[in-house]
């Protein structure tokens, strides 16, 4: 971790993605944490600035993670300081610490997260949490004790545990009350997602007009639909999914948890801003490979790279969400998924920024200075947050 002080940053000759898809040297002037000018600097605008010499390597928005548990030994269930410092070191320049437990748990760990940081205040890389649990239908690699029936108690008390820091919140349309409480929290201007879910389609499509406008990890906890008649294919929820122009789609950027031929379809069928690459991380994830004994319930699992999971023991080495850190799914919408490097980032950056409004995720005059620049083989050197430089490479 090496943290600069806030003041004027110039990034020098690097291979610039403008936010119009194209890569153009440029020199790219950064003052109170803005994007304050892209194009050549004057020697009059080097002095009393920082200087970060980027010539020969991409400078790109930083990566935004809308969906992560936790990365290396660290989560929300330990300090936000120490993850956002590993998520610093992968390229994550915005993240949301994603909640899996019961009501009680979920709102002992925001009450200390949040007083440990003064309410967000030491973490900026910290955009808000997510709730993954309680309102779900069915529990994937979760715990059945962990949900709960939605309830206005219940809703209430996350609610003023999270003292306004909720930003996405996950729901089974199926369940009595999800409508309803979708329609309550967006009006918030909470993002709601439609997650582990054996809804029918008229449910889903219900929730979507109550406000939905996200599907948690397209095709994972997805049960296919039964045959009914011998021959005949039958129409599943994550077809309406793909169709749906209304709701954005994540996907785990693995190639495990969803197979590359699934995910070339999502990108015949989704509109380009309305796919969205997350990790799903958990404990274990960026670790190299080996067997390590993880904190809290998950103990003793196998990692063997970053694109095959977080394999538990105890279940047979089953996965438990995945390895994945940003910069390695980044890598993977390239390198797995074939896309080039302009919509990598979209995928990876832009459009989480935009469905969830944030001045973030482009290169663009007065937006926030959140950047990565990456070697060209796509190694890391420096995260870059709010103008500050949060990681250096070594």
């Amino acid at each position: 971790m090496n943290k600069k002080r806030l003041g004027t940053l110039i990034v020098r000759n690097g291979k610039v993605l403008l936010a119009d898809g194209r890569i153009s040297r440029a020199d790219m002037i950064i003052a109170e944490g803005r994007i304050r000018k892209i194009g050549g600097a004057r020697a009059g605008e080097f002095k009393q600035a920082e200087v970060i010499n980027a010539a020969g390597k991409y400078v790109l928005p930083g990566f935004i993670d809308i969906h992560t548990h936790g990365i290396g030994y660290e989560s929300y269930c330990g300090s936000l300081v120490k993850y956002a410092a590993k998520e610093a070191s992968r390229g994550t320049t915005t993240f949301y610490p994603t909640l899996f437990g019961s009501v009680d748990f979920i709102c002992a760990h925001l009450r200390r997260n949040l007083a440990e940081t003064r309410s967000l205040a030491d973490v900026p890389q910290v955009g808000g949490f997510r709730l993954e649990s309680p309102y779900l239908a069915k529990t994937g690699a979760g715990r059945e004790k962990d949900l709960a029936k939605i309830t206005r108690a219940h809703t209430g008390q996350l609610l003023e545990a999270g003292g306004g820091h909720i930003k996405i919140w996950d729901v089974s349309p199926e369940l009595k009350n999800a409508c309803e409480t979708i329609r309550f929290l967006s009006r918030r201007g909470i993002l709601c997602s439609m997650a582990h879910t054996n809804a029918t389609i008229a449910q889903a499509r219900a929730a979507v007009r109550a406000g939905a406008r996200l599907v948690t990890h397209l095709f994972d906890t997805f049960a296919p639909p039964p045959v009914t008649d011998p021959g005949v294919y039958p129409v599943s929820l994550t077809d309406y999914f793909l169709l749906e122009d209304g709701v954005a789609c994540e996907i785990i950027g693995d190639g495990t948890h969803v197979h590359p031929l699934l995910v070339a379809l999502t990108f015949r069928c989704k509109p380009p801003d309305k796919i969205i690459i997350i990790t799903d991380s958990n404990f274990g994830a960026s670790l190299p490979p080996g067997e390590y004994l993880l904190p809290g319930s998950l103990r003793k699992a196998t990692i063997k790279g970053p694109n095959d999971g977080v394999r538990l023991v105890s279940r047979l080495r089953g996965l438990s969400g995945s390895a994945l850190t940003p910069l390695d799914a980044f890598r993977n919408a390239i390198r797995m998924f074939g896309r080039d490097i302009a919509t990598a980032s979209k995928l990876c950056s832009r459009n989480p920024a935009a469905l969830l409004g944030l001045k973030k995720g482009e290169i663009k005059t007065g937006f926030d200075a959140d950047l990565v620049i990456l070697k060209p083989d796509l190694t890391l050197t420096h995260t870059i947050v709010g103008g500050k430089v949060l990681y250096q490479k070594a």
